[in-house]
């Protein structure tokens, strides 16, 4: 998996397998008018901010690692 965070117009961090297909995800997820700006970043990077996004006390470690690390495309993280 590929890790893109989108930050405008509207902010998410999505894994999915390419560009295009984390593209295709944002605009039917996010906004349908399509991220404008948005760079692909590292595993580390991504799972540092799915992480700091979930409130341990309320989310099993081991169902978070199992979210991030599946292998679907998704969306992880939008405000």
């Amino acid at each position: 998996m590929k890790y893109y965070e989108f930050v405008s117009p509207f902010y998410a961090l999505i894994k999915a397998q390419n560009e295009r297909k984390a593209r295709a995800i944002y605009k039917k997820q996010v906004w349908e008018g399509g991220g404008d700006q948005w760079r692909e970043r590292s595993r580390d990077y991504a799972i540092m901010k799915f992480a700091m996004a979930h409130d341990s006390r309320n989310t099993e470690v081991r169902l978070m690692l199992t979210e991030f690390m599946d292998d679907e495309n998704d969306v992880l993280l939008s405000d």
